[in-house]
């Protein structure tokens, strides 16, 4: 097996002296309808005044759906902006631009608006009589698509308009190549409408065959992005993944969630438009009236339902009850409907191994030249990438002396478990609770529990069980689960949004009250054996919000664990115990107990404080319809162990089983404060750029169902990998509050050695600072204030930002072997070949987790392997192995994780690569036996959420803790 000593990232730059320009048609948001439009738009909102932007996001949608030739580079129009809004090599004609203004208006106001102001009927029809349609003017444009500006922290900041025109640029130039070939297989490529850069798909999709004779279809994708990178020019990522196509049956569609298609037809869909051969992407959403399937925007209110095709849109009812017939081909028309992991299983396995990734990454930069290079590949930091404690592989020379090792190691763990667990509570017991359904999860918490902790026996043998050691005493009490763990209760059955507040309200009340009958004052935390998310439908009526609630109002800690199930695959002794044994370890490090790893970074202090700052956000169409953000900072003492968190109401750390008791009990339950205006009908999103935010889901917006995690559907708004914001009435009094809880954290350690880690994604809308264009080195900057040196917060302050793979924001990557191209994956810590001591951008990899173990790195979805042979067994003939190939296979693809040090201690000679190695060690935490995706002060800070959010605890058996990739 090779060493790698490199890795290769799919990411490209620019060649220095060479110009791209390409002259497409522009049309401008004419100045004359911009104050028509606006006032019409602000009828009937909250704060009309603070509006001043109209929402263009709903007719992007629809352009997509039925112009995909168009490219629109903006989601508002405002007031006093004169650039072009829409691009086109072939611009539409007057007449349809003219259906999809008038369109458009109709729709900035949804039908309850319109009940509520009748007003607004007439003033739709007066202004599209006003708006003079023929006025619209596609203007040449010469457009620089490297063109943009060099911050003064000497960040590369393309122009707005970049970010769509250049990847589209560059995916006209692929679909010019000839097709890709890969070992006998040939596919060409599409173009299909985004929302963000491009995207291609292979079409028409391939067939596969899985073990039963089940036929599916799957396609290659290729996603091209622009992406900045701090303080270094910018970048182009290239994605590559798996678009898996529903068949087999009528396409589900879950409650308040939506299904991408991809539409291709044989002529253009609306009438006088030039045809482009690009694939229109929309959305198929269930009609909360009729209950059956339409294209969003569409039906007699939507937009799609007021413009004139050339030929009929296909009935989304009809395309839901057999896509199959679709996806072969029906009255000139291809559609391909996504799978969602809420179909259930897929034939073909997500994802694609280096094999299949390489060529294909290769093919398509084909089409780069001159203009971009890939950037060479990263080279191994010098600095050391384990941390010292990191456990010990048992080593010996024989099996028994390894076995008696291992022995050794495991009771030292233990031994270390119970003197954390009794610092943690100061020198208390540990008083547990556990509320079972079954009784094989309830003795496997019982052994678990012993296992962990190194205690003798089941400690008797009814409802109450004991243990005492020189260390620590245990108790745990075994209760029924009873009504705890059951749906929530609606009137008359029927759940309702009106009545969720209420019902949460009457479950947490009804368990406080057990909890002041039951006598046991004295439990810290107690585990829930609960029902399957899926079985609670629809998503208000799941009971672990309300439990986390009513626990914490009286004082304990809370803990979820799935019902075994040989529907999921946790029915088996083995994978019960399994998720027993990961329950206890949760509940451990809720308490505050976790052993800190100590890092061997060169001249770093090693009574280092790891503070991790984490926004907590409540999505407007979470299962509480309330929006909500808290910041939360976690502070892990590399001295003592401790973990706490900071309170900004006593101005004081308190210990971080006090933190989330703090989090639930102010959680804010739906009905409880003021809701904002529905934004499902508003559309309004905030004034940040495309990368400000992850982003929030609409409240009341259907959200997106997308199987694959590598390369979301076009136009796919599901979970993190949303792209875009929702509008946020008050952010700038979020953001004021943000800044004042971070300084004021900041100065209750300004005289410690502290490593301060914030995430991008998570936290960059609401302190803006963070963003890669408003980044200087060795500064902080809060709200309108200039950006001061970082040492008036601390002198032994050290500022870490780390970024994820969200929205392809850091490239896929895979280690190289140019010898044997058996191309794979290795861990460490990575920068730049020419990089010096002082550079400050590096890349984190993990190691290959237990989950991932039949992931081979010579798979491949189209292409056969031989298989590596096995030793024949009991007296069995040596055989050659047969070929095999793994589309049926999930691939794994581990994330790279950015680590940027924006700011250096003035105080110490640590150099920024020692910084990265400190935070690329944070994630090797003795405690876990996989990689974390974060830092293990981030990743503890995220699970805060979990007390303040109602679904998002990972119940074991629901999902995964920690994984590559994730």
């Amino acid at each position: 097996m090779p060493s790698y000593s490199t890795i290769r990232l799919a990411a490209f730059e620019r060649v220095r002296g060479h110009e791209f320009v390409r002259r497409p048609h522009g049309l401008s948001f004419p100045p004359a309808w911009r104050k028509e439009v606006l006032d019409f738009y602000r009828i009937g909102r909250r704060e009309p005044q603070k509006i001043d932007q109209v929402p263009i996001r709903r007719l992007n949608e629809v352009i997509r759906a039925v112009a995909p030739e168009l490219l629109c580079v903006a989601r508002k129009a405002t007031l006093h902006d004169d650039a072009p809004w829409l691009y086109a090599y072939d611009p539409l004609p007057v007449p349809v631009m003219r259906q999809l203004i008038h369109s458009w208006i109709r729709d900035l106001h949804p039908p309850r608006a319109r009940a509520e102001h009748p007003e607004i009927t007439e003033r739709a029809v007066q202004l599209g009589a006003a708006l003079d349609v023929a006025g619209l003017s596609w203007q040449p444009q010469e457009v620089d698509l490297f063109s943009g500006r060099t911050t003064p922290g000497g960040t590369f900041e393309p122009d707005p308009l970049v970010h769509q025109l250049l990847p589209d640029a560059l995916a006209q130039d692929i679909t010019r190549l000839d097709p890709y070939r890969f070992e006998g297989v040939e596919m060409e490529f599409r173009i299909a409408a985004t929302t963000r850069g491009a995207e291609l798909v292979s079409w028409p999709p391939r067939d596969h065959q899985d073990d039963d004779g089940a036929w599916w279809k799957f396609s290659f994708v290729i996603a091209l992005t622009v992406q900045t990178v701090p303080f270094a020019d910018f970048r182009v990522h290239v994605g590559t993944g798996v678009r898996r196509w529903r068949t087999g049956g009528p396409v589900p569609l879950p409650f308040r969630r939506s299904v991408s298609a991809y539409l291709l037809g044989r002529d253009p869909w609306l009438a006088q438009t030039p045809g482009t051969g690009r694939m229109a992407v929309s959305r198929m959403i269930t009609d909360r009236s009729t209950a059956s399937a339409e294209w969003a925007r569409g039906g007699p209110e939507g937009m799609l339902g007021r413009l004139r095709f050339s030929h009929g849109l296909p009935d989304a009812a009809t395309v839901r009850e057999d896509p199959d017939v679709w996806m072969s081909g029906k009255d000139g028309v291809q559609i391909g409907v996504v799978h969602a992991t809420s179909m259930g299983g897929h034939g073909v396995g997500a994802g694609l191994m280096p094999r299949d990734r390489s060529p294909l990454t290769d093919w398509a930069a084909e089409a780069f030249g001159p203009h971009l290079t890939r950037l060479n590949d990263f080279t191994r930091s010098r600095h050391p990438v384990l941390p010292r404690n990191q456990p010990k592989a048992p080593t010996g020379r024989t099996k028994e002396e390894r076995a008696l090792k291992k022995e050794e190691l495991q009771h030292a763990r233990r031994h270390e478990r119970r003197l954390a667990l009794a610092r943690t509570l100061g020198g208390a017991p540990l008083v547990v609770e556990a509320r079972w359904q079954n009784p094989r999860t309830r003795d496997a918490l019982v052994e678990q529990l012993a296992d962990l902790l190194g205690l003798d026996g089941a400690g008797g043998a009814g409802a109450v069980r004991s243990w005492s050691t020189p260390q620590l005493e245990v108790r745990l009490y075994l209760e029924d689960a009873s009504f705890v763990a059951a749906r929530l209760d609606f009137p008359e059955g029927r759940p309702r949004r009106r009545h969720l507040a209420s019902a949460i309200g009457t479950r947490r009340r009804e368990i406080a009250e057990l909890c002041a009958r039951d006598g046991r004052p004295d439990v810290q935390a107690v585990v829930i054996e609960i029902g399957h998310p899926s079985s609670f439908r629809p998503d208000m009526v799941d009971p672990k919000f309300a439990a986390r609630l009513g626990y914490a109002d009286a004082g304990r800690l809370t803990k979820f664990i799935t019902v075994p199930s040989s529907k999921w695959g946790t029915a088996t002794k083995k994978n019960i115990a399994h998720r027993a044994h990961q329950t206890w370890s949760h509940v451990f490090r809720q308490l505050g107990s976790c052993t800190v790893p100590e890092h061997s970074a060169d001249d770093v202090p090693d009574d280092l404080d790891h503070v991790a700052l984490w926004m907590v956000k409540r999505r407007a169409d979470g299962p509480t319809y309330t929006r909500g953000t808290v910041p939360v900072a976690v502070r892990v003492s590399a001295a003592d162990g401790s973990v706490t968190g900071w309170d900004p109401e006593s101005g004081d750390w308190i210990p971080y089983r006090k933190l989330l008791l703090s989090l639930a009990r102010h959680a804010e339950v739906p009905g409880t404060y003021p809701r904002f205006e529905n934004l499902d009908d508003t559309d309004d999103t905030d004034d940040t750029d495309d990368s400000d935010d992850e982003g929030s889901g609409a409240d009341g917006a259907a959200e997106e169902e997308t199987e694959d995690a590598e390369i979301p559907a076009a136009g796919a708004t599901s979970g993190d990998q949303r792209r875009t914001t929702a509008w946020v009435p008050d952010l700038e009094e979020q953001r004021a509050r943000t800044a004042q809880f971070v300084r004021s954290m900041l100065y209750s350690l300004r005289d410690r050695n502290v490593l301060l880690l914030s995430h991008a994604q998570n936290a960059r809308l609401h302190w803006p600072w963070l963003a890669n264009g408003r980044l200087v080195p060795d500064a902080l900057q809060f709200g309108a204030n200039p950006a001061q040196h970082i040492s008036l917060y601390g002198e032994r302050l050290c500022h870490v930002r780390v970024r994820d793979d969200m929205s392809d924001e850091t490239p896929q990557w895979f280690a190289p072997d140019d010898e044997s191209h058996e191309h794979g994956f290795a861990s460490g810590l990575w920068h730049r070949p020419e990089a010096t001591g002082d550079h400050r951008v590096h890349y984190s990899t993990g190691e290959k987790p237990h989950t991932a173990k039949h992931a081979v790195k010579t798979a491949s979805k189209i292409a056969t392997r031989i298989p590596v042979r096995k030793k024949p067994e009991n007296g069995d003939e040596d055989q050659e192995p047969e070929p095999v190939i793994d589309t049926g296979t999930n691939a794994w693809n581990p994330a790279a994780l950015e680590i940027a040090v924006l700011a250096v201690p003035e105080e110490g000679t640590a150099e920024a690569g020692a910084w990265a190695a400190v935070t690329h060690q944070l994630r090797r935490a003795p405690d876990y036996d996989v990689t974390l995706k974060l830092p293990l002060p981030l990743h503890l800070a995220r699970k805060t959420a979990q007390y303040v959010l109602p679904h998002e605890d990972d119940t074991e058996g629901a999902a995964p803790e920690e994984g590559a990739g994730q």
